[in-house]
């Protein structure tokens, strides 16, 4: 080949791979450029905080949301339960009571009990006056309640409770100055003990004999009261109990309630 067909072959060559060059760039360029396809949108579950949903639905929609979240996650910590396994068992502690229909689900207000017990007399043969409308798990607790009251009692009082008064148990309601949480009591998961009866002497009431606060209780109905309260919160399996010290709504009963360990509230 001579030299000046060598040199037209060569740039011939040349311009070939500049052009494939660009072709190359170009590609590359385009790559860039194009947008990532999306991921999937993944549905975001409900703050379980109250002061998120007011942020994002507002306070008269978040208010009444979360209320429902709410209501939903107690009635389901009680309807898991075994209705008939429950009152069998209380049966076999010696518990007496009348059977409640069964409820499948709240009503519109989120109320109702799904396994429902109305109970006249406890365990230690402490009578309820009026009879506890509880559900049964909350009735469950009764075998340790009572036995934390008589030990306090004949500790205290010289002899057995034989009657307790309560100031309600089922009622279909908010809980008390907070609209958007629904009381354990609208489940049938709460009872409030106002008074006690030993077989010998005079009631014991939260009203007339709780010592509040830090004072050290002299009388001897004072240091039952102080005892129960105690003893309750930290051996009875129940989750609140609340009195006088907790707040004004409470000066005149013990609040025992069973609700669910964990929901979270700012």
């Amino acid at each position: 080949m001579s030299p000046a067909m060598r040199g037209k072959f060569l740039q011939s060559a040349l311009a070939a791979l500049a052009a494939t060059a660009v072709l190359v760039a170009g590609s590359a360029t385009s790559a860039q450029k194009a947008p990532a396809p999306k991921a999937a949108a993944q549905k975001k579950e409900p703050s379980p905080y109250l002061a998120d949903r007011l942020r994002t639905d507002g306070f008269l929609q978040g208010g009444a949301q979360y209320r429902a979240q709410h209501a939903q996650a107690q009635w389901e910590n009680l309807a898991q339960e075994d209705g008939a396994v429950c009152r069998e068992a209380l049966k076999a502690a010696g518990i007496k009571f009348t059977s409640l229909a069964d409820r499948k689900a709240p009503d519109t207000k989120g109320c109702g009990i799904p396994h429902g017990v109305m109970v006249s007399q406890g365990p230690t043969g402490i009578r309820y006056s009026p009879p506890l409308v509880v559900d049964c798990s909350l009735a469950a607790t009764l075998p340790k309640v009572e036995a934390i009251l008589q030990e306090e009692a004949e500790r205290h009082l010289g002899g057995p409770i034989s009657r307790v008064g309560n100031l309600g148990t089922y009622s279909c309601r908010s809980v008390r100055g907070w609209a958007q949480r629904i009381s354990q009591h609208a489940l049938g998961n709460a009872m409030d003990f106002s008074s006690f009866q030993p077989k010998r002497g005079r009631a014991v009431t939260v009203m007339r004999d709780y010592v509040r606060g830090g004072e050290a209780p002299e009388k001897p109905e004072e240091r039952f009261l102080r005892a129960i309260y105690q003893r309750l919160w930290s051996e009875s399996g129940l989750t609140r109990v609340l009195g006088p010290d907790w707040d004004a709504a409470h000066r005149d009963h013990l609040h025992l309630d069973r609700g669910r360990r964990g929901w979270r509230f700012p």
